[in-house]
Formats: C-alpha cells, sequence, structure tokens
C-alpha cells in the first residue's frame, strides 16, 4: 500500500489520526492552529465525545499515511502508521 509521510495528530480518546493541512474533516472533527511565542500550537477538536474532546501540540510527529486516510484527511491507527525514521 503506497504510503505518504505527513504530520498528524492523534485523539487521545478514539486515537483517530489527524493530516495537519485537512481541517475541517467530514466527520465534524476540526484542527485550530495559533502561533503563541516562538511556537506554533495544534488543538484538536475531535468530534468522537461531546462535547467534543480537544488535545494540544506544540510538537508534530510524522506518520506513513495510506491514501485513502489521505483522501479523507484522517484514518485510524492502521491507516496512518507512526513513522519511526530518524529526521537529519
Amino acid at each position: 500500500m503506497p504510503r505518504r509521510i505527513r504530520h498528524c495528530v492523534e485523539c487521545p480518546k478514539c486515537h483517530t489520526r489527524y493530516l495537519i493541512g485537512a481541517s475541517p474533516y467530514d466527520n465534524g472533527s476540526y484542527l485550530m492552529s495559533s502561533v503563541i511565542g516562538d511556537s506554533e500550537v495544534h488543538t484538536l477538536y475531535c468530534a468522537c465525545g461531546r462535547p467534543a474532546v480537544t488535545s494540544r501540540w506544540e510538537e508534530l510527529p510524522t506518520y506513513a499515511v495510506s491514501n485513502g486516510a489521505y483522501g479523507r484527511g484522517y484514518g485510524p491507527p492502521e491507516e496512518v502508521v507512526r513513522d519511526n525514521r530518524k529526521e537529519n
């Protein structure tokens, strides 16, 4: 299965992984990005809970993303797999 390497965030409740830049997502979730000081902070509002589950990231891990998940902008851990290669 061809994969693309992308930065993603993961909902701590349902473990759905969301691609940065694909928000809003068709499942009702969305990602907000803002600059605070010298850092860019990403806040995910996942639709898996009511009210929405929120989580924040300053550092974004990379994931290998299947074509299906890339098309949707999100996917389960089986389709969006943590990339363990070292970055230079």
